[in-house]
């Protein structure tokens, strides 16, 4: 399935990688959800614990999560934190082979796009932004970087506040792959 006006297009993950690829059993319920609001399925895969990061591999298929980070964000922040995070790696799987600031800015607004789909209160799509900025953002602005604090909140904002359930096809409008 090709999302054409978007430029997203969905990835499947080649057999002899799914193979390998340990599950990240904590987050079984946002890999759901993720899957149901997007209408596509990726696996998630398992990093080596003390790995402290998620990210999206295009090339592999799939999204890295380390599942004791996940936890430790879940327990300090709350689990909208975790699923957050990984909405916004999803948001990376969908939006094509892009990559720099407008990149990660595109995939907050994305994840904001998904927080609102999944009935979460605006209050928790802020503390999503702030413990993304406080956890890999930036203080200022880079062309590689993944944007300020107010711009990833102004990109969240918009995700979240733009998405009236309108679909996929209509979402570059909403998110599109600039610097907010």
């Amino acid at each position: 399935m090709k999302w054409a006006a978007m430029g997203f297009l969905l990835v499947v993950m080649p057999v002899a990688v799914q193979a390998q690829c340990a599950p990240v059993p904590h987050a079984d319920d946002d890999y759901a959800a993720l899957s149901r609001f997007w209408g596509t399925s990726f696996p998630l895969c398992r990093l080596p614990t003390g790995t402290n990061n998620a990210f999206a591999d295009r090339d592999r298929g799939g999204v890295f999560a380390d599942q004791e980070w996940l936890d430790r964000i879940a327990t300090q922040y709350g689990s909208w934190a975790a699923s957050g995070i990984l909405a916004h790696e999803w948001g990376h799987m969908i939006q094509g082979r892009v990559q720099g600031t407008a990149a990660e800015l595109q995939a907050d607004c994305l994840a904001g796009v998904f927080l609102r789909g999944a009935g979460l209160p605006w209050q928790t799509v802020e503390q999503f932004a702030a413990v993304n900025w406080s956890e890999g953002g930036d203080p200022y602005w880079t062309p590689n970087g993944h944007g300020t604090g107010v711009q990833r909140v102004t990109a969240a904002r918009r995700g979240y506040y733009g998405y009236a359930g309108q679909p996929a096809s209509q979402l570059a409008i909403l998110c599109p792959l600039s610097a907010f």
